[in-house]
């Protein structure tokens, strides 16, 4: 994996300990998979003015999937799903209501909130939690990776970070 990206505007002119926090705000962060598959985060903290908080997309030799989610602050009560299939030319497009409670649930929609009760949900039906262990812990020493190539400047391969 590949990242780049700094600390521009948030946190700057805070002091903890006489220490500034240094919480990475923007960047672009590229994994390669051995699969072939590759992944691509375009991360941006202080940009909220956009009308669509994130915006989703999975693009293969067949198609593109392309779906977002409303800022909660934008007054948009839709998303979309577009479906582009490389063959066909005329792609299709569907909007989806999003529940008005999710949207007053603020930034990231409480999904914190949200899965927190989902596996509490799972602990007291004695079901799988809705992410593994090995879910939890892949995403966290990505987030780590990327980190290390921002700071390193350089390519970070995950088996360096699990062995």
């Amino acid at each position: 994996m590949y990242a780049t990206g700094s600390q521009e505007v948030n946190h700057i002119n805070e002091r903890y300990g006489n220490k500034r926090p240094d919480i990475i705000d923007n960047g672009f962060v590229i994994v390669n998979f051995k699969n072939g598959v590759r992944a691509l985060l375009d991360l941006c903290m202080f940009a909220e003015n956009s009308e669509m908080q994130e915006e989703l997309s999975a693009i293969g030799d067949k198609g593109k999937i392309e779906t977002s989610v409303p800022s909660s602050k934008s007054g948009k009560t839709s998303s979309y799903i577009r479906i582009g299939m490389r063959k066909k030319f005329k792609p299709t497009r569907e909007l989806i209501k999003v529940d008005k409670k999710i949207l007053k649930a603020g930034h990231h929609h409480g999904s914190t909130y949200y899965q927190h009760l989902a596996f509490l949900k799972a602990i007291k039906n004695k079901t799988k939690p809705e992410v593994s262990l090995n879910d939890g812990m892949i995403s966290v020493v990505i987030g780590e990776a990327a980190e290390k190539s921002i700071k390193e400047k350089r390519v970070v391969k995950i088996d360096e970070l699990l062995n």
